[in-house]
């Protein structure tokens, strides 16, 4: 029987005054597309942009509510359920609520999306954290807050911020008596290139006011900058419902090495990138790791999958509730992913031709490097890593034209088969993890 909401108390999370862990997943590549998850070029905006430009938009429609459809319903939930999960996270982008061009006006499309998955949630007794993934002017240069420049404008310009304000408090009035919700994400890895405590504090500080205004019920989680890890530049919260949402990947910290080592390093990396220590004795509240995971995809894959245990150790020694990221993806993190020759796997192929997205920052350090050569001019550490961000924006720019073409030469309806590949039934599981996952829940059920 359920009649309490996720609250904040002391360090720890709790319903009805009972401690509670949360361990989930996010359900990443849904209402925010993300290229290397799906193994084709763009930002979400130019992907949805170049099947609108292939297909118009009433079949563009069509295709994003079926690839919805495939992307989770009840055979995902079952899935979950069995895995000892107890909560998934919703990433979202604005654009699914908003237009651009009618600010303020909302989208009911997007709201009936969400309605769908939250009573999914409701049913199956496991707790949704709406995560605003992607904002307008982007909270970070990265292609997953839909950024195509690789400049955040969120931080330079206000108006973004009142319309974030806006979007949340509409959400909140919306859904604030569902107590399946565990807690609003309020701002997926922002990025302050050059940190600027004032507004980041304003900016957090009105955002919770004018949520409390609709919905006291919530607890809201409040990511570090620098991508979900740096807490120094934050002011105590007052609101009592307030906790910290961290994310940490061990393999982009790590290498090869004996696992003695590996643990050591993974705990000392961990408490070295991540300002722990500022969550829970200077602000005084209890972190979540809303995002953790491990390659499927890329490099040795025991050495991939005793990162991820180490991990998921390291959060229970320590008592972190945590996220993995991500439930399913065109096989590069995902728990599932389409089958090796799904048409979707084959569409990425043919699309993504020579184009790796682990290839890109190499290649977009070397065009950093030779643009500043030929300018025979010093630029700042700072300045060159906003170049860097730039230039891989401008790669994707240009890949997206392939995109567009392959789609113009595809047949819609045979384009709207490929959706299905993400359905549960034709997916692929990543085994050695959906086990490690069960342990860590104490799920011992493999249905």
């Amino acid at each position: 029987m359920h009649d309490g909401y996720i609250r904040v108390e002391g360090r720890h999370f709790c319903l009805n005054h009972k401690k509670i862990n949360l361990y989930g997943y996010g359900l990443g590549t849904w209402m925010n597309l993300e290229h290397f998850m799906l193994g084709i070029p763009g930002t979400d905006f130019q992907i949805r942009t170049a099947v609108i430009q292939a297909y118009g938009k009433n079949n563009a429609d069509r295709f994003w509510s079926s690839f919805y459809r495939a992307v989770i319903n009840e055979d995902d939930f079952r899935f979950l359920k069995g895995l000892g999960i107890n909560t998934l996270r919703l990433p979202f982008s604005y654009r699914r609520f908003e237009d651009d061009q009618a600010p303020y006006t909302y989208n009911e499309q997007g709201f009936q999306e969400m309605d769908r998955v939250l009573s999914l949630c409701e049913k199956y007794e496991i707790y949704a954290v709406l995560d605003l993934h992607a904002v307008p002017g982007g909270q970070n240069p990265d292609w997953h807050s839909d950024n195509a420049i690789g400049e955040s404008l969120f931080w330079e310009y206000a108006d973004f911020r009142h319309r974030t304000v806006a979007l949340w408090k509409t959400l909140a009035k919306r859904y604030r008596d569902n107590p399946w919700i565990a807690a609003y994400d309020l701002l997926n890895e922002p990025v302050l290139l050059i940190p600027d405590k004032d507004i980041l504090n304003t900016f957090i500080k009105n955002l919770i006011r004018e949520i409390r205004t609709v919905d006291k019920n919530h607890m809201l989680f409040v990511e570090g900058d620098m991508y979900g890890t740096q807490f120094d530049l934050f002011d105590r919260f007052d609101d009592p419902n307030v906790a910290c949402s961290f994310h940490y990947y061990p393999f982009l910290r790590q290498h090869l090495s004996d696992r003695k080592t590996q643990k050591e390093r993974i705990l000392h990396s961990l408490h070295k990138s991540v300002t722990l220590n500022d969550i829970s004795e200077r602000l005084e509240r209890p972190a979540w790791c809303g995002e953790t995971g491990a390659l499927l995809s890329r490099g040795n894959r025991e050495q991939q999958e005793s990162m991820l245990w180490d991990m998921l150790n390291l959060c229970r020694t320590q008592d972190i509730s945590w996220s993995l990221w991500s439930y399913k993806d065109a096989r590069n993190m995902g728990l599932l992913h389409p089958g090796e020759s799904s048409g979707w796997m084959n569409f990425s192929r043919e699309v993504s031709d020579d184009w790796n997205f682990w290839d890109d920052f190499e290649s977009r350090d070397k065009i950093v490097d030779s643009l500043i050569r030929k300018s025979r001019t010093e630029i700042s550490k700072m300045e060159k890593l906003k170049l860097g961000f730039r230039v891989l924006a401008n790669q994707q720019l240009i890949l997206k034209e392939r995109l567009t073409r392959t789609l113009r030469e595809l047949p819609f309806e045979t384009f709207l088969e490929y959706a299905d590949s993400f359905r549960f039934s034709c997916c692929d599981q990543w085994e050695n993890a959906a086990r490690m996952v069960r342990e860590f829940t104490g799920c011992k059920s493999d249905k």
